[in-house]
């Protein structure tokens, strides 16, 4: 894939990702207590949830990079 691909899909990731989070439409179908995930709250949970995908998705763009020698 080229680099501009790659770079956008990483981006529209981490977009989706933190949208669950700002945009109240969708917050609301998060926003709970019940189900209880690991012993937390299902909204507490949701939050390192996206905190360690994105985290991760910027490990494996970062690695994608610098195999590719475009850093």
């Amino acid at each position: 894939m080229k680099r501009g691909t790659v770079t956008l899909l990483f981006f529209a990731f981490c977009w989706v990702m933190l949208g669950t989070l700002v945009f109240p439409p969708v917050f609301r179908l998060i926003n709970r207590i019940e189900p209880w995930v690991l012993g937390m709250p299902f909204v507490q949970f949701w939050i390192i949830l996206v905190i360690v995908a994105i985290s991760l998705a910027l490990i494996v763009w970062y690695k994608t990079e610098e195999k590719r020698g475009e850093l």
